[in-house]
């Protein structure tokens, strides 16, 4: 067996600290993805930077230290350029010194600078790579083709509950005087959980039957929107059969998120007062459409009243007319009439001075004064033909009455004479 150097482990880890300090005897840049981060109770932050392999086979990755000490200063340098603070998935540029740390025996990076421009810079790239791979998915526009409802009284809410961004947005809604309902689902709007929180909140409510959703949060710096900038979240959003309205709270810069909704707004407030005034829009034009109806039904009204009048005239003056014209006419025919009736009464009188001369003349006793008798038998009956001898007879005379009996009777021979 041959001699061989055995090493201690505290000799070994002296000599790779020694190797690192050689090869690496100054503070060094390093460019990847946060992950892990955790802030220590005691100031001390720790996260592991890893850069993906592309074809996701494995993951490479070296442990980062952020000592309490040289925290303000790094924290300094992100606020002034407001990119946000160190949170998990972003991307970025450090500086700091190599060491291998023996208690664990592992290398690892003790950051002490940041470069924020590359972490904004990265989140520009992959925003613009997002964008063009939805561009080419004809994603773009898709939500906004959505219809929106005339009067969406249902609103669909996503966002943290009882945060800043919720309140503001319910506070909006419920100075209104209309009465809208909103339906909630909580998401975590930044962080880790972020990402599978709003694909699943907006894929669940796009199942609702809501007349819009609303998408909102809070103001923050522009990694604190990662999440509104992914893919996954934007193809969720365009994917909506459901109206999407955004209020990100980003004043300066527009999310993904903001590009796919059917319409986006500055902030949770400005969403919420959008709807309020789509609705009250709907209420005064349907106010404005009754009142032209009213003023529409009441000129008709008083056209068909004067119409009315107008042939109450007209027929009350034809009427006048026709009751002249037909009074002069009953006028005339009765005239007609009496000279008629006269006519006809003349006439008539006429006859019937004949007839009662007639009459007169033929009364009895003118007969009976010319020398003329009237014979009855006992019974009163005028005597006209034979009677037997014995009957009593009566004979009446212009100036007396004549018993007798009848002592022989027979009919009178009267002599034919010939012209």
């Amino acid at each position: 067996m041959t001699n061989t150097h055995t090493w201690s482990v505290g000799d070994l880890c002296e000599a790779v600290r020694d190797t690192l300090n050689a090869v690496f005897p100054d503070e060094l840049w390093i460019e990847g993805e946060i992950v892990g981060l955790k802030s220590h109770s005691s100031g001390h932050v720790y996260f592991d930077l890893i850069e993906p392999d592309t074809t996701g086979s494995r993951v490479d990755k070296m442990s980062v230290t952020l000592w309490k000490g040289r925290r303000p200063a790094v924290e300094s340098v992100l606020s002034r350029a407001e990119s946000g603070p160190l949170v998990d998935g972003i991307k970025v540029r450090i500086k700091g010194e190599l060491s291998f740390y023996a208690p664990q025996g592992r290398v690892q990076l003790q950051m002490t600078a940041i470069d924020p421009h590359h972490t904004l810079g990265q989140l520009a790239v992959d925003k613009e790579k997002v964008l063009r791979t939805l561009s080419l998915s004809g994603l773009l526009e898709a939500n906004s083709a959505v219809p929106l409802p005339t009067v969406p009284l249902h609103i669909g809410l996503i966002t943290s509950d009882g945060s800043a961004a919720y309140n503001d947005f319910v506070n909006e809604i419920a100075l209104s005087t209309y009465p809208f309902k909103i339906s909630l689902i909580h998401s975590s709007v930044q962080g880790a959980d972020a990402e599978a929180g709003l694909v699943n909140a907006v894929t669940t409510m796009s199942k609702h039957p809501v007349d819009v959703i609303a998408v909102v949060r809070g103001g923050g710096a522009r990694t604190d929107l990662m999440a509104f900038d992914l893919e996954s979240v934007a193809r969720a959003v365009a994917g909506s059969p459901v109206p999407i309205f955004s209020g990100i709270g980003h004043e300066i810069d527009r999310s993904v998120v903001d590009e796919v909704a059917h319409t986006a707004f500055k902030t949770p407030t400005a969403c919420a007062a959008a709807l309020v005034q789509r609705v009250a829009a709907f209420n005064q034009r349907l106010s404005d459409g009754s009142k032209k109806l009213a003023a529409l039904a009441m000129s008709r009204h008083d056209r068909a009243m004067a119409l009315v009048s107008s042939a109450a005239r007209t027929i009350n003056d034809r009427t006048r007319r026709t009751l002249d014209v037909n009074e002069e006419r009953l006028g005339t025919t009765k005239v007609r009439l009496q000279g008629l009736a006269q006519i006809v009464i003349n006439r008539e009188s006429q006859r019937i001075d004949r007839v009662s001369d007639l009459a007169q003349a033929l009364h009895p006793d003118r007969v009976l004064a010319r020398g003329f008798s009237i014979t009855r038998n006992k019974n009163g009956e005028i005597v006209q033909g034979p009677v037997p001898p014995g009957s009593a007879i009566s004979s009446e005379t212009a100036s007396s009455l004549i018993l007798s009996t009848v002592t022989e009777s027979h009919l009178r021979q009267i002599e034919e004479t010939n012209d």
